[in-house]
């Protein structure tokens, strides 16, 4: 009887885990058009990954700046976002970018922190310099892509009001020894073509291979 219930409670746990990611999937919402825009620029940047033909996944569920079981499915540093890392705040990591970006308009930084507060998933297509996949929650590793080189984490994009600035925030978990996993803020600005070009980047943290991810 034990033995029984013992493999009924595993297996409701296993469905209550399934239903969970089923209502979690159901209820997100895709990041906006001009977002992709500036993705795109921001991973454009990563030309020069030292191996050749890399196995590169991005994430297809962005970051959000919560704690806990609240953050699902976004990793978490010391139990909270990787966006601002305890003990600092948005306000903090703000202040941080104002030091590097004195052009920086309140509102860009506004509308990251706001959007920035829930995960809106991602789609193809994404042009990047490399192959990549986008990989979920509750995604089985393909057979030729069971190692990836690096994991790629993105936030939403913050635009000032009259999108002429962006910033963006990408995570990398790095399994590569050349390539150090870390979290780095992207500021662009459009030019008269219409492109988005990148002026300026702040590293906002980096990890050595000893440490994991908590």
């Amino acid at each position: 009887m034990n033995r029984l219930l013992s493999r009924f409670t595993a297996l409701w746990m296993v469905l209550l885990s399934a239903i969970s990611l089923s209502v979690w999937a159901q209820n997100q919402v895709d990041a906006f058009p001009d977002e992709y825009r500036v993705y795109e620029a921001v991973l454009g940047l990563m030309d020069h990954i030292p191996k050749e033909d890399p196995h590169i996944t991005i994430f297809r569920v962005t970051l959000n700046s919560k704690c806990g079981e609240d953050a699902y499915p976004s990793p978490l540093a010391n139990g909270c976002t990787f966006l601002w890392m305890k003990p600092d705040t948005a306000n903090s990591v703000k202040r941080l970018l104002r030091t590097e970006w004195a052009e920086m308009d309140d509102s860009a930084w506004s509308d990251f922190e706001g959007k920035n507060a829930e995960s809106v998933h991602l789609h193809e297509p994404i042009s990047t310099p490399w192959k990549h996949k986008l990989i979920g929650p509750g995604d089985e590793p393909s057979k030729d892509w069971k190692s990836p080189d690096l994991t790629l984490f993105l936030s939403r994009v913050g635009f000032n009001q009259k999108k002429t600035q962006a910033i963006v925030y990408v995570l990398t978990f790095s399994y590569m020894d050349q390539v150090a996993t870390g979290g780095d803020y992207f500021f662009f600005r459009i030019d008269k073509t219409g492109q988005w070009k990148p002026t300026g980047r702040v590293s906002y943290f980096t990890m050595d291979k000893e440490h994991s991810p908590q």
